[in-house]
This record gives structure tokens, C-alpha cells and sequence, in this order.
């Protein structure tokens, strides 16, 4: 278990929001009077249907980055909670895109896919459903170049624990043993 445990190799991973803006038109071009919540459900119905398109094996966290879950080769989409530990509260249209593979080309890949459909299926169905050009809720990525970077596994506490868990067993398991088949026996009769 111990070489296994140093044998595992770190993940890519790979980050970026998907930024949901209102129509330019409707405030005169300043987005800051913006009411988020417009433009917040259209992000959450988007979310909904690319976890339903591509579903992803990733553990849901709170707080965690998707690398720190233990996942491999998955991705998470989600709208970001700015809530506490006790309640979530979603206040900004923005969709977050997480990736973690074995390579930066496959982390990149997934990235670009994720990214890309999300803002093909946003004008799609907006297009879809009579919205003109001009009044439809528009996409932009953030950061405009995602980046990937490589992250380690930290080996040497888990080879630590291990070895620790292993002489503790080779101590504890003789001594247990011997305290219950001593306690067990039963004393010799003198005459």
C-alpha cells in the first residue's frame, strides 16, 4: 500500500466563470445598473441542462476546488454559492467550469467543450424562443485564457501515515493477542 500510495500521479485542472450580461441596449451600455437577478435564473436554467447533457461524476463540495476532491478525468458546472456553511445563496449569473484530467490537452479540451456549449446553447435558445438579437442576455469568459496548471499530490503524509499504521499494528496486534490469552488462562491449583 505504501509504494501505491507514492506511486499516484497529480491531476490538470483547469478553472473559468462563464459571465451572463444583460443586453447592453436595455441600460445604455453601463452593465452596473444591472439587476443580476434578471439575468441569474436564464444562468441557472443553462446550468440545469448542460448537467443534464453531460453529467459529471465529481463529489458536489462547498468550498473545495474539484482537485481536491480525489476526482480524475470529470468536470463540475456549477453557479457559484456565495452563502455560508448553513444556507446557499446564489447572487451573481455567472457559471463556473471546472476540469480535471491526466493531460493539459484533454484538460483543455474538456474546458473549451464545457465553455463552448454553454454559450452556444445560451444564444441558441434564446434564438429559439423569438428573442432578438439585440435583447438577448449575452456570454463572456472569464479569464478571456483559461489557464491550466498541474497539481501534486502530497505523497508523503499518506506514506507517513501508512508506515505508522503499519508498526502500530505489528506492536499492538502481539501485545493484544498475549494480554488475552494470558487473562484467558486459568491458575494452576497448588497442593
Amino acid at each position: 500500500m505504501t509504494f501505491a500510495a507514492k506511486g499516484v500521479e497529480g491531476v490538470f485542472y483547469s478553472r473559468a466563470d462563464v459571465l451572463f450580461l444583460p443586453p447592453s441596449a436595455l441600460f445604455g451600455g453601463n452593465l452596473l445598473q444591472a439587476d443580476p437577478a434578471q439575468t441569474l435564473s436564464f444562468a441557472a436554467i443553462i446550468e440545469h441542462r448542460i448537467n443534464a447533457e453531460q453529467p459529471s461524476t465529481a463529489p458536489r463540495s462547498t468550498s473545495a476546488p474539484l482537485y481536491g476532491t480525489g476526482a480524475r478525468n470529470t468536470h463540475a458546472v456549477y453557479i457559484p454559492s456565495s452563502g455560508g456553511q448553513w444556507q446557499l445563496s446564489f447572487s451573481r449569473p455567472v457559471i463556473t467550469v471546472e476540469v480535471v484530467a491526466d493531460s493539459a490537452e484533454a484538460a483543455t479540451k474538456m474546458l473549451n467543450q464545457l465553455v463552448g456549449r454553454i454559450s452556444d446553447l445560451s444564444s441558441q435558445t434564446q434564438t429559439d424562443n423569438g428573442i432578438q438579437t439585440a435583447a438577448q442576455i449575452s456570454t463572456e469568459l472569464s479569464p478571456g485564457l483559461p489557464y491550466v496548471t498541474y497539481v501534486a499530490v502530497r505523497n508523503d503524509r499518506a506514506v507517513g501515515a501508512l508506515v505508522l499504521l503499519t508498526l502500530g499494528l505489528a506492536v499492538g496486534i502481539p501485545l493484544v493477542t498475549e494480554h488475552f490469552t494470558t487473562s484467558r488462562r486459568k491458575p494452576a491449583l497448588r497442593i
